[in-house]
Formats: structure tokens, sequence, C-alpha cells
């Protein structure tokens, strides 16, 4: 029998999002912390190892974050100083975060209606002989299916499909975040197919050391490495990677209940979204939504608001961008997760139809 992780006793909310953490999760992380080797070891090694036959991928490597995963993956590509990055605008602002502390310049494109993710026109449109990169972010586990030649560096923070890594991009990026649809609590991975590239991002997610330290311990091994350039400290850990594990064997099943959680509020609200890691609707007047919302138990949230229009990101001159100007306004994500039950669902469903501002029946604007 698995541990939910518990509402509020007070006011019974339902939240936004509930983890699924079960007791072979607890029993696989006090391993670990018994074992004497807390930091990155062969508990991450494996996760890699495991992660990458999920996924289909060659090559696995774990870090910290979704965001120091497209972090490295632009410095892989020697993004910098001059260069452009084309990525959506409606996206969470560590999508665009990495492309500026790499000296390089973020270009904001629009997304399309019906699954919020980019849109080929939009970014036809932003390509200039400065466009090093494009990253299109799977929204709401919806893959961003995108037509170039210039490198691709997925943005899969919400989505981990089985057998589903796009063997065209030149790294797709990953997060367990504690809200995404398994979890190490913080933690991400990069898939790459090239062997060398996986080698440079091992030194470089570790301060670019020649040798993980668990490995320099080890009796068997050497002690001495080398610093072969100046890396960057974002590795995961063996307490996270092995959470993970666990994650990764329950997460078939986490999809087929999520699955149903969207079908049936697809039903019961005259909807047809597709993607399994939000719920997004829109509505108008947002904010007395939130507050009605707030006061009949129910948790929401809104992913994401227009990077473009943010104080951090003004400065890039972006052109109007219709859909996400229209849908960040609007947006609204409603209770969502692997643990909700059937009648939670009924309940979130039924006061949204009475909500006047409820947008059932999307029409582009």
């Amino acid at each position: 029998m698995y541990l939910k992780m518990s509402r509020p006793i007070l006011n019974k909310m339902i939240p936004l999002v509930r983890v699924d953490i079960g007791k072979e999760e607890i029993r696989a992380v006090s391993k670990v912390l018994k074992s004497g080797w807390l930091t990155m070891g062969p508990e991450t090694q494996l996760f890699e190892e495991e992660f990458a036959r999920y996924v289909g991928a060659k090559y696995a490597i774990a870090v910290n974050s979704a965001t120091s995963a497209l972090f490295l993956a632009l410095k892989a590509l020697k993004v910098g100083s001059g260069d452009e990055v084309i990525v959506p605008s409606f996206t969470f602002a560590s999508s665009a975060n990495v492309i500026v502390h790499c000296g390089a310049t973020p270009v904001f494109v629009d997304i399309k209606f019906d699954d919020f993710t980019m849109d080929q026109k939009s970014l036809d449109a932003a390509i200039t002989s400065k466009t090093k990169a494009v990253i299109p972010v799977h929204y709401g586990a919806n893959r961003a299916i995108i037509k170039t030649n210039l490198p691709v560096i997925e943005d899969s923070a919400h989505l981990i499909k089985r057998n589903g890594d796009n063997k065209k991009a030149f790294a797709s990026c990953y997060s367990f975040y504690a809200t995404k649809n398994m979890t190490t609590g913080e933690g991400g991975m990069i898939t790459v197919s090239d062997e060398k590239l996986t080698d440079w991002l091992k030194m470089a997610r570790l301060h670019g050391l020649s040798r993980d330290a668990w490995k320099r311990y080890d009796l068997e091994s050497k002690w001495v490495y080398t610093v072969e350039f100046s890396g960057w400290k974002v590795n995961t850990t063996d307490i996270n990677s092995a959470l993970g594990r666990v994650q990764l064997k329950r997460l078939d099943s986490f999809q087929k209940r999520r699955r149903e959680v969207l079908a049936l509020y697809n039903k019961l609200l005259g909807l047809n979204n597709k993607g399994t890691h939000l719920y997004p609707i829109l509505v108008d007047e947002r904010d007395k939504f939130f507050e009605y919302m707030k006061k009949n138990g129910i948790g929401c949230s809104f992913h994401f608001t227009p990077l473009h229009l943010q104080p951090a990101f003004r400065k890039y001159k972006t052109p109007k961008l219709p859909v996400t100007e229209y849908v960040g306004e609007r947006v609204a994500t409603i209770p969502f997760d692997a643990v909700i039950s059937d009648t939670e669902i009924k309940k979130v469903a039924e006061l949204i139809l009475k909500y006047p501002g409820f947008k059932r029946n999307r029409v582009c604007p």
C-alpha cells in the first residue's frame, strides 16, 4: 500500500498536485542513507542506465534539475555572446534564463492554440543568421512538433515518454521536480546519442573533473584526477537517484491513472485536452476564478505567464505574440495527478462549470 502525500487537514483542500511516495521509495532512500555514500555514485549510474532504456535514448546524464540540463546542453553547443536561441514565450522562466546565462539572446515565438506548443510559422519567421539553436517545449506533455535544420534542445520537463526519445534532437532535457509525473524531489536528466558528448557532459556537471568522486574513493581505483576544463556543480545525489529509480518503475502506472483523469475531465468539461502533465483551461477574469476555487477548497495555478511581457525579458524586443498573449491572460491549471479520486475530479469540474467565465468552447483569437 502506497503512502500518499497528505492534504491539509484543516481546510481539506484538493491541492493542485500530490506526490505518490510509497514504502518502496522510503526503503530505497533509507538504504542509501545507511550505506555511507550519499552523493552521486552507483545509484546514479543505475538510474541513468534505466532511464535511458525507458525513453529509448543511447545515453543519459543525471543532473540536479532540468534547468541545469538545458544550460549544459547550450554550453555543449558553445552558445554564447552574439548568438540567438529560439524559445516559446509560453514557458517557465528557466527555458529562457539558461539562454541569458550563456550570454546569448532569447528570441521568443508564439504557440499553437490547440496544444500550446511552439508554432511552426512563428519559428520560421524568427530564424536569423545568428540563430544557434531552438528549444521547443513539450507543454503539459504535448510533444512540440517542429521542422528545422537547426540544433534542437528539447525542453521535455513535462514529458517522459516510454521509447519516445527524439533521435533528431541534439539533446533532450527532463525534470524530476516534486510536481512532475515522476519525482526525485529535485533533479533532471539529459539524454543524447553521442558518446563524446556524454563524456563531456559528465565532466561538465562536476567541475570539469576527469573522475567522479565515488570512483576516486573506491578502494580499487586511483585517487588521481585532472581538471579538464572549468565546469559547473550541477550533479545529482544517490539519495535522489534511489528515489528516482523506484518512481521510474511506477511511471507507467502513474501515466495510466493520469490518462483516466484526463479522460474524465474531458468528458465532464467538454474539452479535448491531450497532455497528461497539466490540465489547462481558459477562463475570463482569472483572479476571480482563483479566488472562487480557493474559497471552495480547490488549489489552482497558471502555467504559464508570457515571458516576453515580464520585466526580466522586456529588453528583448519581441513582436506581438497573439496566441501567447491571449492564452497567457486566461489559462488556469486545475488539480491533476495520479492520486486524485473520481469524486474529487467531479467536484472540481462541477465548480468550473458553474463559473460564468469558463470558456468551454475554445475559439482561436
